[in-house]
């Protein structure tokens, strides 16, 4: 009876609701699952909004500086701005691995075109240091693929040939890829006529590569190889500012630079530099000049404007303030564009003078800015005699022979160079007693001369006897080449 009624009661207790509450216990568990779920496709949904809105929004900005672009692009290209030659320019963003040439040997790259583009066109490339070279537009194919003979302010695939882009030399090389990404490809062969007697500067100004770029700093500007590309195309440049010229003593002159502030910055004061005359010309004639300002120009190099754009009197420089593309280059820049490679390689390390540098690779000749005494930044320079080296004695011989076939030089010295900061960077040091008339003339002249003969040390500096600061300069000189009793 006792296990009859065990058994009984183990029957109630299953029979009870226990079952019950454990259905209900299942069932709040699926509703904190299903809650779960649905709120893990709510955040996932918002999320997708959010992604969905922020595209959007990236497409509109994206238009958005298109647009200003596009904008800055016509004013650039037209008579009022644009450089000499330049119809149309296209900065390469793409070099597409899917497309193949038509020709064999030919270069397809993609872009933007900024005016009109036509086929069978001669064009130049810039890229690299301060590269150009020349090639022909062989095919052009539009946004929808058809072969087209132009094509105005739109996107389109160019293929060009070769030209005169050197073949690589090491065999490792990617020679189909002779074109650089943010390459600037422009009929304008960036040569301005800077021998305007306003002008006092004798180096080519125009910078084609330099006005597309900036053109496009906008769009591109965050990613890395462009704002490499457009820092070197500055590095590499000749720009014009406005400069204060006073005649004072024994042919030499006083220069005075002016300061201009910017929206963002009206408290800062910045160099103004313009890529070309015109520019400058017609910034002198709107402000400057009504302003009381100077009315001359000088045409810089880099190392020059990192100088003055660093004194005292300024906060870094402007590059085309007033337009038709404006941007400020500030002295935490200046600093680290110096320091690059490109820097180094151009004008020499530690160079942070305003004095004008005569490479091998680059015959012009500034006597003008060398004879500039108070230009502000210059660094402190060591002048010793040269070495007696096989290479200098080359150089000897070649000066003696041209100087004796040109009688508007009476003697000739050479010293050398180099900074105080790092006098393993030194320059040859040319001092010629000649006429002014024929001096600019005679310094390409020997230039040229002793360049083949230059080989471990690359730069030189020329001075015209008679307008250095005698204070100083010993009375009895042993000339390297005379035509007057020594």
């Amino acid at each position: 009876m006792a296990l009859f009624g065990k058994k009984k009661k183990i029957e109630e207790q299953s029979n009870s609701p226990v079952n019950n509450n454990a259905n209900s216990n299942i069932s709040d568990e699926m509703k904190i699952i299903l809650a779960a779920r649905e709120e893990d496709k709510q955040e996932k949904q918002a999320r997708a909004e959010e992604r969905l809105e922020a595209q959007k929004e990236a497409i509109k900005q994206e238009d958005k500086l298109e647009e200003q672009a596009r904008i800055a692009a016509e004013m650039i290209l037209s008579e009022e701005f644009a450089p000499k030659g330049m119809t149309f320019f296209t900065v390469v963003d793409e070099l597409p691995v899917s497309s193949n040439p038509e020709t064999e040997g030919n270069i397809i790259v993609r872009g933007n075109v900024r005016g009109t583009v036509k086929k069978d066109s001669e064009v130049f490339v810039y890229q690299g240091g301060s590269d150009k070279y020349k090639v022909r537009i062989e095919r052009i194919r539009n946004d929808d693929r058809e072969f087209v003979d132009s094509v105005t302010n739109a996107r389109c695939e160019l293929e060009i040939t070769r030209g005169d882009i050197p073949l690589p030399t090491d065999p490792d090389q990617d020679a189909s890829r002779p074109v650089d990404r943010f390459a600037v490809i422009t009929d304008a062969e960036g040569i301005e006529d800077t021998k305007d007697p306003t002008s006092k500067g004798m180096a080519f100004a125009g910078n084609p590569r330099t006005i597309a770029l900036l053109c496009e700093y906008g769009r591109y500007g965050k990613d890395s190889d462009f704002f490499t590309a457009a820092m070197n195309s500055i590095i590499t440049a000749e720009l014009v500012t406005p400069a204060k010229i006073t005649p004072v003593k024994n042919g030499k002159s006083n220069i005075g630079f002016i300061g201009v502030s910017s929206k963002t910055n009206p408290d800062k004061s910045y160099l103004p530099v313009f890529t070309d005359n015109r520019l400058a010309v017609r910034a002198i004639n709107k402000s400057f000049a009504k302003q009381g300002g100077p009315e001359q120009r000088l045409t810089l190099n880099f190392a020059q404007i990192a100088s003055i754009a660093r004194d005292e009197h300024h906060d870094g420089f402007l590059i085309n303030p007033g337009g038709p593309v404006t941007i400020t280059i500030p002295p935490n820049l200046i600093n680290k564009m110096v320091e690059t490679e490109l820097f180094k390689k151009r004008f020499g390390a530690g160079i942070a003078s305003a004095s004008a540098v005569v490479s091998d690779t680059d015959s012009r000749i500034d006597n003008f800015i060398a004879n500039a005494p108070n230009i502000p930044g210059a660094q402190q320079i060591l002048i010793f005699n040269p070495s007696d080296t096989p290479e200098f004695a080359a150089i000897e011989d070649a000066v003696k022979k041209y100087c004796g076939a040109h009688s508007d030089i009476s003697r000739v010295l050479i010293l050398m160079t180099a900074p105080a900061n790092n006098r393993n960077e030194k320059s040859y040091f040319c001092i010629m007693d000649c006429p002014d008339g024929p001096f600019e003339k005679e310094c390409n002249g020997l230039a040229e001369a002793i360049k083949p003969y230059i080989k471990g040390i690359k730069k030189i500096q020329f001075q015209q006897f008679s307008k250095m600061n005698k204070k100083g300069f010993p009375e009895k000189v042993t000339w390297l080449y005379s035509k007057l009793p020594q």
